[in-house]
């Protein structure tokens, strides 16, 4: 256990604070205890928690440089278009196997830990990735008939499209929310929601009823309100003086909705740091680094999960600065060790944890980018590649359809974007299908999978999980 002590002094002090605070707060906190035991009941007698980790590489990563065509033939088509953005062949790390047609891949210099990890069956690619309206008819697309998604190439609708899985209008409901909005209907075990972000405020964590429990990578993740939890008399000044505004009655609406709002953040604050106190140490080591903090700090809250009663989980987690319009190669080297520094170390936690099979990560992106040099990097482009990491990732294996890369290729919409083959929706409902969403409520969590896949009959949309 870590500051145990002193956590449970902070929670009596809270319990001995809040008793003046009105019956509604008991009730509100009785309520809150009570679904969550019974929710931590159930899952520790099922023993059935699942968790994705969604991982947003914001601005667009230039992910034709992250998985690169390695045979003889393919590699040659890829260096002629990408000039001075090609990496070296020599420098590539070759992944084992080929995909359905023979051709062979390789990783980014920098990501060494993702290469052990496809090679030990615990990670895959998913290639040529984007938001659709319809499966891509090459024909219409090459006469310019195509249907395509609302503000193509705008970080910001790409991005909420991504977090939204519509892409024909623009929404706040994220298909994580609606997940959310499913499973726990506007009553989160303990008052903190499935949904954990390390970004804040995100759409594809928020759904109708359902809003993201926002923690930091720093510390217990959940700072306490300023002063509320001191000792001495500053504190007990601080804490009467919030104590007596929350008990006092409020004749207005919003007065009275922020009273209870507040109260539920205080409460919910105490419950969680409690359990990451009670948690047990995780078995491995994470990195200084800002991502590897905040993939360690998921993995502490993943080994609170039956504290905090949850069976599922969802993270967020947002690392920018991949709009690489100059300096793509000098700006990956550096970026993408990072990336995968933590991710080996996260799926080295989940491993030691025996949980490895109960976790899935994947990556987002507001989208590919040019195949060609604008003479300094790349520009915003369209189908892109990703990573899926976990014990239940059929891996070791390429999805997806990365394309033959020369010139002509009706998918090249031109200056080397190449148009998406797969779409979100249907890598999407493989996560959400592993995840526990029904046949029968996937599309309500992804309101146009049915243009892509039919779900039913055991049927996986690309299998990429077991």
């Amino acid at each position: 256990m870590r500051n145990s002590d002193q956590t449970t002094l902070k929670r009596r002090q809270f319990l001995s604070h809040s008793c003046s605070l009105g019956v509604a707060t008991a009730t509100l906190g009785s309520s809150l205890l009570q679904l969550g035991l019974a929710r931590q009941a159930s899952a520790q007698s099922s023993g059935d928690y699942k968790a994705l980790v969604c991982i947003l590489l914001a601005g667009g990563n230039d992910s034709y440089n992250m998985l690169v065509p390695n045979d003889a033939q393919h590699y040659a088509g890829y260096a002629a278009i990408r000039s001075d953005l090609a990496l070296p062949q020599e420098s590539l790390l070759a992944l084992p196997n080929t995909d359905n047609n023979g051709r062979s891949f390789a990783l980014h210099p920098g990501m060494s830990g993702l290469r052990s990890l496809f090679a030990s069956g615990q990670a895959a690619t998913l290639a040529g990735v984007g938001t659709l309206l319809a499966p891509m008819d090459s024909s219409s697309l090459a006469t310019g008939n195509a249907n395509l998604p609302l503000g193509l190439f705008s970080h910001s609708d790409q991005i909420q499209q991504w977090q939204t899985a519509v892409s024909d209008e623009r929404i706040a409901q994220g298909w994580g929310g609606r997940i959310a909005d499913l499973l726990e209907q506007g009553s989160p075990a303990n008052g903190i929601s499935m949904n954990v972000s390390l970004a804040g405020n995100n759409v594809f964590q928020s759904g109708s009823v359902t809003k993201p429990y926002a923690i930091s990578a720093s510390g217990d993740g959940a700072p306490a309100l300023a002063g509320y939890n001191e000792t001495g008399g500053e504190g007990e000044f601080t804490r009467a003086a919030i104590d007596g505004l929350l008990a006092a009655a409020q004749s207005k609406l919003f007065r009275r909705e922020y009273g209870k709002r507040l109260i539920s953040a205080i409460e919910s604050q105490v419950t969680f740091v409690n359990a990451l106190s009670t948690a047990e140490e995780l078995p491995t080591s994470f990195s200084d680094g800002p991502f590897s903090a905040a993939l360690r700090q998921i993995a502490r809250v993943i080994a609170a999960r039956e504290a905090l009663g949850a069976s599922r989980q969802t993270f967020f987690i947002t690392v920018g600065g991949w709009d690489h319009h100059d300096d793509v190669l000098d700006n990956q080297a550096t970026m993408l060790p990072s990336i995968d520094t933590g991710l080996l170390e996260f799926q080295t936690a989940m491993n030691g944890m025996g949980i490895a099979d109960q976790v899935t990560t994947f990556t987002t992106s507001d989208f590919g980018r040019t195949l060609t040099s604008n003479g300094k990097g790349s520009d915003h482009g369209w189908g892109g590649h990703h990573i899926v990491l976990g014990g239940a990732v059929n891996g070791g294996r390429f999805y997806g359809e990365y394309p033959d890369i020369y010139s002509g290729n009706p998918l090249d919409v031109g200056r080397g974007i190449y148009a998406p083959t797969t779409s979100v929706d249907e890598y999407f409902a493989e996560l959400a299908l592993w995840f526990g969403v029904s046949d029968g409520d996937l599309s309500t969590v992804l309101p146009n999978v049915d243009r892509f896949f039919s779900a039913g009959g055991g049927a996986k949309p690309l299998g990429f999980l077991s």
